[in-house]
């Protein structure tokens, strides 16, 4: 049985909206104001909110297309447009960041590089496939795929905030 993309974009919007609602109980139950974090938790965080708002964003603007009667062919097309406007800077973001750690800074805070640039690496594979249905494919599956992508990327930081310790020397 096939999924209609309504349904995948209402669930996908409703799953976006809990875990950006799990990124406030993260920063409710640290010891600390967020405004006390190290860099790199803060950094965390803002991964986990944009990676819980786009998916959100995307799956609202996606809903308000197929309420379009009728549905324009180009529809997908549109939404991936949309979406690399997005993920094309975001990923701009993340790389900056990534670079401008101290060596050693993730490992001192319990994270890892190499998870954090293969996480950007999906990213910019998702990015590519965006331009990619904008340009030939015009399919509702890889404008979900990039959703999805981001919605894993948000369940990765929200475990990442909550599971690893706080270690000393962060604070960088």
């Amino acid at each position: 049985m096939e999924m209609e993309p309504s349904t995948a974009l209402s669930t996908s919007a409703q799953i976006a909206v809990a875990i950006a609602g799990f990124a406030g109980i993260v920063a409710a139950f640290r010891n600390e104001s967020v405004h006390n974090w190290a860099r790199i938790e803060k950094f965390w965080l803002r991964l986990l909110l944009i990676n819980s708002i786009l998916p959100l964003a995307f799956s609202v603007v996606g809903l308000l297309f197929l309420a379009v009667t009728p549905a324009p062919p180009t529809l997908w097309r549109w939404c991936s447009g949309f979406a690399a406007c997005f993920l094309l800077p975001y990923a701009a973001m993340i790389i900056r960041n990534l670079v401008g750690f101290a060596p050693g800074q993730f490992e001192a805070s319990g994270g890892g590089k190499v998870t954090s640039y293969m996480l950007f690496a999906l990213l910019a594979i998702v990015c590519v496939l965006q331009l990619y249905n904008v340009a030939i494919l015009a399919a509702f599956w890889p404008f979900f795929c990039a959703i999805v992508a981001l919605l894993l990327g948000a369940m990765y930081q929200f475990v990442r905030l909550v599971l690893t310790p706080r270690q000393p020397g962060t604070e960088t």
